[in-house]
């Protein structure tokens, strides 16, 4: 593990003492993980929506293709060329 080295601003060195302090985290770098971790997990969920978001402009626009056999569709996709 690399041993990074942060300064914060007054407001935020205060919220990191007062989550320690409460109790709800060991120390302060727990409190950054867990801030790191949720940024990651936003930036995370910002994706599959815009992936979600491409999914339904390709319905609106037409870009679909009907599949009655799901299996042998999903079985072929490492083969097919790319459209």
């Amino acid at each position: 593990m690399t041993a990074l080295k942060v300064t914060l601003d007054a407001p935020l060195d205060r919220f990191v003492e007062d989550q320690v302090a409460s109790g709800a985290y060991p120390d302060a770098a727990a409190v950054v993980r867990a801030g790191l971790d949720r940024l990651r997990d936003d930036q995370r969920e910002e994706r599959f929506k815009n992936l979600v978001q491409e999914g339904l402009d390709d319905i609106a626009a037409g870009r679909v293709e009907t599949v009655d056999n799901v299996g042998a569709w999903l079985d072929g996709l490492g083969r097919r060329p790319p459209t």
